[in-house]
């Protein structure tokens, strides 16, 4: 398409109209909805499609709905094509991971076509996760379940709405199956609202526009998206790059199960293609699907490569192929594989994968503000519960808290450290409810919610802190549900020599004296606490929360960048003294030594960085170890060999694995963190989970820290053509 200066003007114009359209949406969501999760934790995603159908705007607080909304859309669109009954008002709802791209069960999309005239225009989408979507779980969560038919409703996509109301035998219907009927069916009525909005406002834009002009513009955003997407994939350098994770599973009776799976990204040109593998799906709720495979995928292109001047449509898709592996595996399962937390489990493992390949793709690059995108990996996993029982005022409460996902450690930045309390890389726009709105309606109090000490991946720039949170049950007898942890034994990676941070954790603490402190008016903190911390399983189906017991979760930290030793002892003398981390820590991670006035020992410094480098490649080492010009950017192309990017010691060619010329140190994960003060669970069951440190034998730089399930061979180098140099 030729696009005039003029063209362009007008076309951002109706961009900016079409995207005010989608946040009014949201607008209307959390201005209907009673709901915590949307008003607060803003757990919600609305957008708008046309024809094809491809995204035209997106507005959202959770990235991978452009997943789901443009998988769902598809499949009801196709549905639209078979019948001749399209009108005004028409609404599907949709859930079901398996047949309509959804995240999980408790994610309800309701999908209607928009109209201008009489003539079909497209389609709006919006998303809420409900309160609880019945079943064996609570609130959508059912690590307990050994097939999705215990999972919970499933809506494939289904037509309930007629002229923009839901039918009323759909409402007994969903109301006799949810334990919070009132929440959830105002949700969806709040859903309803929404797309309403949609509706009205499109014909108002349209009006404005014309049919025509509003095609001919909506095609012109795509095409710029579509065209800056791929000038800015053709500054990576082509080449095949690989990235390997596990995912953790121990919520049945047997094994404590790590399940592989592996990406492999092609950069051909402005083209990126994604491959993705893995081992068969299992009976349990950890399985991915369509839906929440795209979604995370793009969720990691957008939090790296659109960067605030790139518009959210259906342009961002074009470049990419995103192939989900053989069926019947955890990345591409089919019924009845379990898959109430795709999204959470092997969806956010795809979303590190997909940080992990494009990190080393973008190391690689000569473009200085692509490499600046270089980011350890976030938590993407959280410790979480779900319980059912009766609040303080005798009716029956359901308690889903996303407080600690939102409260999950960001990963380092080549430009600063990770943000504390960050999030999921889905949740750009979450947030933590007050405890008042939680005391208020669900019989618990709440105790703490503090930063994890040292729990960000140590580097030049660390890993953000992840958020510690407790609460009493308080003013019920007897509340239960499940328990949740997706990330407790594979913590997070750092990039470029940064290392991963701590992985998150929960327990409860049985026959607390909560109670007694209280009643002499003192505050319950976590030194005050006392009771029996009882170590449970990362899935458990049926957690009993008795009053009295207190419920404590660890969010994790994220990964860190570049070699802990680039960083300023000045700045690690600052991070001591705010409590970020130990004086222990500081020496043993950065070599960086305190006086006694807590203030920076430089000999003292300096000898102890200098026993480091020693210690870590058992030798003095030969060369001056420095700064690399990029930070995150460990090895680098020189000649076409790898070389450290800290001494220029060539480290192979580039058609051979740099690791196999580093000098390896590896040990058990858990034994390495808890060196170092950090934090990860500690397997009882082989095969155990390690951390291995690669560093360039002439300068003791830290090049790659990987974390790898025993018995793992050596993670491969990218595979560059054979005159490779970056573009």
């Amino acid at each position: 398409m030729t696009i005039t200066k003029n063209d362009v003007v007008a076309a951002e114009v109706h961009r900016k109209a079409i995207q005010n359209l989608t946040n009014e949406m949201g607008m209307t969501l959390v201005r209907t909805s009673g709901s915590p999760i949307v008003t607060a934790s803003r757990d919600f995603s609305t957008c708008l499609l046309d024809t094809i159908p491809e995204h035209l705007g997106f507005s959202s607080a959770v990235l991978f709905h452009t997943g789901s909304s443009l998988i769902g859309t598809q499949t009801i669109s196709a549905l639209a094509k078979q019948s001749d009954d399209l009108r005004p008002g028409d609404g599907w709802i949709v859930n079901d991971p398996h047949t309509g791209g959804a995240m999980h069960q408790a994610d309800i999309s309701v999908i209607m076509p928009t109209f201008f005239d009489g003539e079909h225009m497209g389609w709006s989408f919006g998303n809420v996760h409900v309160l609880d979507i019945g079943g064996v779980g609570v609130s959508g969560y059912a690590p307990g379940a050994y097939d999705c038919y215990q999972e919970g409703l499933r809506f494939p996509p289904i037509k309930i709405i007629r002229n923009g109301a839901i039918d009323g035998e759909w409402e007994h219907f969903i109301a006799a199956n949810v334990r919070a009927p009132g929440p959830v069916l105002n949700d969806i009525r709040s859903l309803i609202a929404a797309n309403n909005t949609a509706a009205r406002k499109l014909g108002d834009v349209i009006a404005e526009f014309g049919i025509d002009r509003h095609r001919e513009y909506c095609e012109i955003n795509k095409d710029l998206t579509e065209r800056l997407m791929r000038e800015r994939i053709s500054r990576i350098p082509d080449g095949v790059y690989y990235a390997r994770d596990w995912n953790e599973f121990d919520g049945h009776d047997g094994p404590d199960l790590l399940l592989e799976l592996e990406l492999r990204l092609e950069v051909d040109g402005s083209d990126m293609r994604f491959y993705y593998s893995g081992v068969p799906q299992i009976d349990a709720f950890v399985n991915s699907t369509m839906g929440a495979m795209f979604g995370q995928t793009m969720t990691a292109l957008m939090t790296t490569l659109v960067f605030g001047d790139m518009p959210v449509n259906g342009g961002l898709w074009r470049p990419l192929t995103v192939d989900i592996g053989e069926p019947g595996t955890i990345v591409n399962s089919l019924p009845p594989a379990p898959v109430s937390n795709a999204h959470s489990e092997v969806g956010m493992r795809a979303c590190k994968l997909t940080k992990d390949v494009l990190n080393q793709a973008l190391a690689l690059s000569e473009d200085a503000v692509l490499r600046g995108r270089i980011a350890g990996q976030n938590q993407d996993g959280f410790p979480g519960n779900a319980l059912f029982g009766l609040n303080q005022h005798g009716d029956p409460s359901v308690i889903f808290y996303p407080d600690n996902s939102i409260g999950s450690g960001g990963g380092a930045q080549s430009i600063h450290d990770g943000q504390d309390g960050y999030g999921l890389t889905c949740t750009t726009g979450g947030g933590i409810p007050d405890i008042e709105d939680h005391e208020g309606s669900d019989a618990v109090l709440f105790l703490w919610r503090r930063l994890i000490p040292q729990s960000g991946g140590p580097g030049a720039s660390r890993g953000g802190q992840g958020l510690e949170q407790a609460y009493a049950l308080h003013y019920s007898d007897r509340m239960a549900g499940p328990g949740f942890n997706a990330c407790a034994e594979v913590p997070p990676h750092g990039v470029g020599g940064g290392f991963p941070g701590n992985a998150g954790n929960f327990y409860p603490i049985r026959n607390s004296n909560v109670a007694d402190l209280l009643a002499k008016g003192i505050m319950p903190t976590r030194e005050r606490v006392k009771g029996q911390d009882e170590q449970v399983r990362s899935k458990i189906s049926h957690m009993i929360v008795n009053r009295g017991d207190v419920f404590v979760a660890l969010s994790g930290g994220g990964g860190g960048v570049g070699d802990p030793l680039f960083r300023d002892p000045a700045r690690v003398v600052l991070d001591v003294q705010g409590d970020y981390i130990s004086a222990d820590h500081a020496k043993k991670m950065y070599g960086v030594v305190l006086n006694a006035n807590r203030g920076l020992d430089v000999e003292a410094t300096a000898f102890a960085r200098e026993a480091m480098c020693r210690a870590r490649i058992g030798s003095e080492p030969s060369r001056a170890i420095n700064a690399p010009a990029s930070i995150g950017v460990s090895v680098v192309i020189d000649g076409g060999d790898w070389a450290c990017a800290s001494c220029a010691t060539h480290l192979g060619s580039t058609s051979a694995n740099a690791r196999e010329v580093a000098v390896l140190r590896e040990a058990r994960a858990a034994e390495r963190y808890a060196e170092l003060g950090m934090s990860v669970r500690e397997r009882t069951e082989d095969p155990g989970v390690l951390i291995r440190e690669y560093y360039c034998p002439a300068c003791a730089a830290s090049l790659v820290v990987d974390i790898v399930v025993e018995g793992t061979e050596t993670l491969r180098s990218p595979k560059l053509p054979a005159t490779a140099t970056a573009k």
